[in-house]
């Protein structure tokens, strides 16, 4: 075997074992390898298919390449590329320290073959530099993975796809814009999905605080897995798209063979109809979720296990006692919760929708199969949102709805209308389902049999799946669960308050440096500044100085959601600053000076948000 290229099948088998695997087979084959590009001596590839070599000018095109990416994102800290053509340019492109990741897709094996004997990239591949993707084989919990990774998803307002040349603008141009319109969307859901209300996360932080003292003394979610997980094979989630109310018969049919999870909207559904589910799950904070739970279903409720975020709204709480229901509150895995230290109570709720957070659960108990019905994630051809007799279905309906979009039908033929939410939420069904499967080998069906198609979910008609899977009984009701005793409850709540009282000083303190710091700019550079008489030396000594502060604000224990959103937006905009190429010193001096006004302007943000957030904890720990 070639040294090179089993230092890199080496190395990427630590990060893609299957593309590693691939390439290791593919060299055992030896001659007998189905290789559709050849290599030439001069380091071209020849096309068995087309008859043609990749580069018609091999050095032209590699050169003029160069010249491109040179010219237009010198500094750029990810970049993404389609083809790994001879992987010159990739070789080049990884002598520039300035990119931090090279993300290649590429639809052939025999290219990323060919490069893997020629080049060592085995440090790159490891540390994930060079980040290849085999396209075939591409699944939607990878592009959720790649927009994790700090380099890129700060990257994100200077996005760019190019391909290596131009044999792949010619033969694989509908992929490349497929995989461009993939890269897009999951771009513009990261912004989605951080938000851009901090005046959102402050009611979270709010309602969390609120219901602290009976989040701990009602069940948490470890005693709810350790208790419950593994003691049956399948679940159903229950949704409320306008499809739903077709499979409430059958699921009537088959409640006792199944463990059913439904969300709020659901609810009332299968009171209606007679089907008791055993997790109610409720994510939302708003007002109008909390009426969702306003009703008294008497014998109905009992044994029923209602799972609220903490972020919901009191009155949800108020409802639920009133009627003596048995609940539990759940932390999200977002900033401020996790900073609680208290993981026996958390988490759920790593995405957007409570169907999100109901398979989240369904995971989390080590259910075999999870079937998925209702989950429409589209309108209907009448233009519903919702089943009939759903209580907010009037301010739902798409003709009151601008903007929609369209996506894939269930079963894979058509297109159906949607909007930006239920494609974020889809996205996330996606990825879910994808590593259910990869990591802990769940099937996932998608019986909605209508709607919007799910990727990675195996559609099949709802009743086939009952008549298949669901044999047995379910032993039902459940084990109880149990609760911490007062005691234990009160030494958590008062360990918690001591933790915060810490966060608070260490807060004020920071506060007190922020504001040195803006005292300092403001004389420095004063709003109705002379751009000629500035201080260029001390501006670059402030700038180091916000980049310290910068960096103590992220590791800090007062950093939460609150601020989450503006940090991110400016991350984004600074790693857009620093990527502008500057031809001269005047244009560097401008640059410095719009730097330092962002962050400026950012940390002025931070400091009423900290205040805000202070303000907040004082009054209810001194409640508790």
């Amino acid at each position: 075997m070639n040294a090179i290229f089993e230092k890199n099948v080496s190395a990427l088998f630590k990060v893609d074992k299957p593309l590693s695997k691939a390439m290791s087979q593919l060299e055992s084959m030896g001659l007998n390898a189905p290789l559709r590009f050849v290599k030439t001596d001069d380091g071209n590839l020849f096309d068995a298919i087309h008859k043609e070599l990749m580069y018609k000018d091999l050095a032209r095109e590699i050169d003029e390449k160069k010249k491109f990416f040179d010219e237009n994102y010198p500094k750029h800290p990810a970049l993404f590329l389609f083809g790994f053509g001879n992987g010159k340019l990739i070789n080049y492109l990884l002598q520039n320290p300035k990119h931090k990741r090279i993300i290649v897709f590429e639809s052939e094996l025999d290219t990323i073959f060919w490069a893997l004997h020629e080049f060592e990239w085995s440090k790159d591949l490891r540390k994930e530099r060079l980040i290849p993707f085999y396209v075939p084989k591409l699944n939607p919990a990878q592009f959720e993975a790649l927009f994790n990774i700090k380099d890129i998803y700060t990257a994100l307002k200077i996005y760019n796809f190019t391909s290596e040349c131009e044999f792949y603008d010619k033969y694989y141009k509908n992929t490349i814009e497929e995989i461009n319109q993939k890269l897009m969307e999951t771009v513009r859901f990261a912004f989605v999905r951080k938000g851009n209300d901090p005046k959102d996360s402050l009611i979270g932080m709010e309602h969390t605080l609120k219901h602290l003292p009976k989040t701990l003394t009602h069940p948490s979610l470890k005693e709810l897995v350790d208790l419950r997980k593994n003691t049956s094979k399948n679940a159903v989630i229950v949704s409320t798209g306008p499809s739903l109310i077709k499979q409430l018969p059958l699921l009537k049919e088959y409640a006792d063979k199944v463990v059913i999870i439904c969300a709020d909207s659901a609810y009332a559904f299968l009171h209606k109809y007679g089907i008791k589910p055993d997790y109610v799950l409720s994510l939302e904070r708003v007002p109008e979720t909390a009426e969702l739970f306003n009703n008294d279903f008497g014998e109905f409720d009992k044994d029923i296990e209602f799972i609220f975020v903490s972020f919901t709204h009191p009155k949800t709480i108020e409802y639920i006692e009133k009627n003596n229901r048995k609940y539990m509150i759940v932390f999200r895995p977002v900033l401020f919760p996790t900073q609680l230290k208290l993981p026996d109570f958390g988490y759920l709720g790593t995405f957007h929708s409570v169907s999100n957070m109901s398979y989240e659960l369904a995971v989390g108990l080590g259910f075999e199969n999870i079937i998925l019905i209702g989950q429409d994630l589209a309108y209907s051809s009448k233009g519903e949102s919702h089943p009939k007799g759903y209580m907010y279905a009037e301010k739902s309906v798409s003709n009151k709805m601008p903007n929609l979009f369209e996506t894939t039908a269930y079963g894979g033929v058509g297109k159906v209308k949607t909007n930006a939410w239920w494609l974020l939420f889809k996205q996330a069904f996606e990825t879910q389902i994808t590593a259910a499967h990869l990591k802990f080998k769940i099937a996932t069906y998608n019986c909605t049999e209508g709607g919007a198609f799910i990727e990675g979910a195996i559609e099949k008609p709802f009743k086939e799946v009952c008549e298949k899977l669901l044999t047995q009984k379910v032993q039902k009701p459940f084990a109880p669960l149990s609760s911490l005793d007062k005691k234990e409850a009160q030494s958590l709540l008062k360990a918690t308050k001591k933790r915060l009282e810490e966060s608070l000083k260490k807060s004020q303190s920071y506060l007190a440096e922020v504001k040195k710091e803006l005292l300092h700019l403001s004389e420095i550079l004063p709003a109705d500044y002379d751009f000629d008489k500035l201080d260029f030396k001390d501006l670059q000594q402030a700038k180091k100085r916000l980049l310290k502060l910068h960096a103590k604000f992220e590791k800090s224990v007062f950093f939460t959601e609150i601020a989450d959103v503006s940090f991110f937006q400016n991350n984004c905009e600074l790693v857009k600053l620093d990527c502008i190429v500057c031809k001269d010193k005047r244009e560097e001096n401008e640059l410095l000076v719009r730097w330092v006004s962002t962050m400026a302007n950012w940390f002025a943000d931070v400091g009423n948000y900290l205040y805000t957030q202070d303000e907040l904890i004082k009054r209810y720990i001194k409640e508790w």
